[in-house]
């Protein structure tokens, strides 16, 4: 567990603690009531995501140069399978903190991205070499 999933577990106990001693178990329910919902819409953006992402099949994208344009630093690991659309091809990595995935499309580009606790670090565009055209024999 990092120090964001600890400090927003300590921050929600604090914040129901604090509810219950300023309004009892009316501040107690309301503030576990917003908490539930929260987690609700957490769970119901996951399952979409998954769902849509289980039309296609597993590492391919439409377009791997388009998919590149949309990536930044830090987004999470949800968010770059809601823009691919897929599930990515995990890669095998000797870094165990880092996790490896690579999407491609239909001209065999591919995008490959680093992540490292959940949120992406780094990304790479490889492009397909073009076939060789053939030499005019006459």
């Amino acid at each position: 567990m990092n120090g964001r999933n600890l400090a927003v577990v300590t921050g929600l106990a604090v914040l129901l603690y604090g509810s219950f001693r300023a309004f009892g178990w009316w501040g107690f329910s309301l503030v576990s009531s917003g908490i539930i919902f929260w987690l609700l819409q957490l769970s119901t953006r996951l399952m979409q995501t998954m769902e849509r992402a289980a039309d296609q099949p597993v590492g391919t994208v439409n377009n791997a140069v388009m998919f590149h344009a949309q990536l930044h630093p830090g987004l999470r690991l949800l968010k770059v399978i809601g823009l691919a659309a897929s599930l990515g091809q995990r890669l095998p990595s000797d870094d165990k903190t880092m996790d490896i995935f690579e999407w491609r499309d239909g001209a065999n580009d591919c995008v490959r991205c680093h992540f490292q606790e959940g949120r992406l670090l780094r990304w790479s565009l490889v492009r397909a070499t073009e076939p060789a055209a053939p030499a005019d024999a006459t």
